[in-house]
């Protein structure tokens, strides 16, 4: 069964990551779905999620859709860390783009 997932995203992190997909020939879902795989797999990567905070006052709704076992792990995984699924995707999200930044970053070293 697919999950439709609203986000709740601070706009700016919303039109980077939309720039940033653009620029390197991805959706916004080829960015990010790999990511929240990547994220709820390994509890490690979600150490640093402890204290994260964002700007709540100018947001913007997203949807991804995942299946059922993301869907559990995103919730097995906010409940383990005290946080909402919400702020843990808004969390992987900007992980996401830094991610990706850099990647872009190298990109154009080379040109």
């Amino acid at each position: 069964m697919t999950h439709k997932l609203t986000i709740r995203l601070p706009k700016k992190l919303a039109m980077n990551i939309s720039l940033l997909s653009e620029e390197l020939g991805l959706s916004n879902s080829e960015m990010i779905r790999p990511s929240i795989l990547k994220y709820v797999i390994s509890s490690n990567n979600l150490k640093s999620i402890n204290g994260f905070s964002f700007n709540k006052d100018e947001i913007v709704r997203r949807t991804v859709n995942v299946n059922d076992t993301v869907h559990r792990a995103l919730n097995v995984r906010s409940k383990e860390y005290g946080v909402s699924v919400n702020t843990m995707m808004v969390f992987i999200i900007q992980k996401t783009y830094i991610y990706y930044a850099n990647i872009l970053r190298d990109i154009r070293e080379i040109e």
